[in-house]
Parts: C-alpha cells; structure tokens; sequence
C-alpha cells in the first residue's frame, strides 16, 4: 500500500473548503488572479475565480486558494 502511494504518478485533484489541491501536474500554463492554467499529462485544467493564489507550489503538487468560481477539464 505504501509502495502504491510513494509511486502513483496519476494526476489528482481535490476540492477541500474551496481551496483545490492538484497532485503530479505537469506545468503551470498561465496564471493571474482571475485564471489559472494547469498542464496534465491528459489534458488542461483551468480554474476560474476571483483573487486566486497558488499558495504552494511544489515539483508534483500544487494548492489554488481564492474565491473559486468554476472548473473547467479539458
């Protein structure tokens, strides 16, 4: 079960109190405080809001905060 978790490379997102936790992204496209772009390596993922901030950014995972309005899977 470990070993699973420690090499699962399939993209992931999660909606946690309005804040969206994205797992093995590949590239941040385009971002500003009213859209961002996230490359996957099976698609675009585009987050529409207001006052959107990546909090944390990491190699593999990435958290969006703001007022988010809309998510678009591409």
């Amino acid at each position: 079960m470990l070993r699973e978790y420690i090499y699962n490379n399939k993209f992931q997102i999660y909606l946690i109190n309005n804040n969206i936790n994205i797992l093995n992204y590949e590239e941040v496209s385009s971002f500003d405080e009213n859209k961002i772009i996230i490359k996957h390596r099976d698609g675009i993922v585009v987050i529409n809001g207001k006052n959107l901030v990546i909090s944390k950014l990491l190699s593999d995972e990435l958290l969006v905060t703001g007022n988010i309005t809309n998510i678009e899977f591409r």
